[in-house]
C-alpha cells in the first residue's frame, strides 16, 4: 500500500492501469495481481485544481455519507472508470496518501455492502465524512496511518472528523506507536510547525511503516489478517 500510494505521485506506472480526468486532476492506477487488485489514488500536488478540491470543504450528500464536496468532485470525475475495473469475486485494496487517501475512503464507502473483501489502507488522510454521520463500513481492514504531526490528518476540523470504522496506526514523535491513541495522546504528541508539514511527507509515512512493522513487539497488533495485508503491500 505504500508502495502504491508513493508511486501514484508518478504519471508513468509501466504495472499500472491510469485512470485521470485532465479538467479535476484526479489520478488513480489500477494494479491487478493474482490474489488482489490495488487501487491507488495521487495525492495532493501543488496544482491549481488540486488547492482549489483542498479548499471546498462544503459537505454534500455522496457514498451513503455527507462528504467533502471538494474531494467529491474529483472522486466522481473517475468514479465511474474505475469502477469497471473491480472484480467483487477478488480481493481489492483502495490506498492512497493525502487527497489521494480521502479519494481512497470514498471508493471503500461506495462498495461498501456491495464487494465483501475490501481493504482500506490510507497514509496522512484528511477528514473526509461529516461528523454528524456516523454510519460505519463494513471492510476487511479499513487502517490510517497518521504521523504524529501531521496537521493534514487533522482538518478539516470544524465539520469533519475521522470515520469511526478506521483503526488508527499512529506514529508516535516521542515513544512508542500507538493503535488508536486518544485525543490527549495525540495532542501531547503534536510537534512544532516545522514537524506539522515534514510528517506529512509520503516518503517519510514508507519510513514509519517499515519501523512499525520491523518492531511489532513495541505495539499492540492491530490483527493477524491487517498485519500480513501491510506487510504484503508495504
Amino acid at each position: 500500500a505504500a508502495s502504491w500510494s508513493e508511486k501514484a505521485y508518478n504519471q508513468k506506472n509501466k504495472d499500472a492501469i491510469k485512470i485521470e480526468n485532465k479538467i479535476t486532476g484526479a489520478t488513480a492506477f489500477v494494479i491487478k495481481r493474482k490474489s488482489i487488485d490495488v487501487i491507488a489514488f495521487r495525492g495532493t500536488e501543488k496544482k491549481l485544481n488540486d488547492i482549489i478540491t483542498d479548499l471546498t470543504a462544503i459537505p454534500v450528500p455522496y457514498a451513503g455519507r455527507m462528504c467533502h464536496a471538494g474531494f467529491v468532485l474529483q472522486h466522481a470525475s473517475i468514479w465511474k472508470e474505475i469502477k469497471k475495473h473491480i472484480d467483487p469475486k477478488k480481493r481489492t485494496m483502495f490506498t492512497g496518501h493525502s487527497l489521494g487517501g480521502a479519494l481512497a475512503e470514498m471508493s471503500a464507502s461506495k462498495m461498501n455492502g456491495k464487494h465483501d473483501n475490501i481493504n482500506l489502507i490510507t497514509f496522512g488522510k484528511p477528514n473526509t465524512f461529516f461528523k454528524g454521520f456516523k454510519r460505519p463500513m463494513k471492510l476487511d481492514n479499513q487502517i490510517s496511518c497518521v504521523n504524529g504531526s501531521d496537521m493534514v490528518a487533522r482538518v478539516p476540523r470544524l465539520l469533519y472528523g475521522p470515520s469511526k470504522s478506521q483503526t488508527m496506526l499512529y506514529f508516535s514523535n516521542t515513544g512508542p506507536d500507538y493503535i488508536n491513541p486518544s485525543k490527549d495522546t495525540r495532542r501531547a504528541d503534536r510537534g512544532g510547525v516545522a514537524d506539522r508539514v515534514a510528517d506529512h511527507s509520503m516518503n517519510d509515512y514508507k519510513k514509519r511503516l517499515k519501523e512499525y512493522l520491523d518492531s511489532q513487539e513495541k505495539v499492540k497488533p492491530i490483527n493477524q489478517e491487517a498485519a500480513r495485508q501491510l506487510e504484503k503491500m508495504k
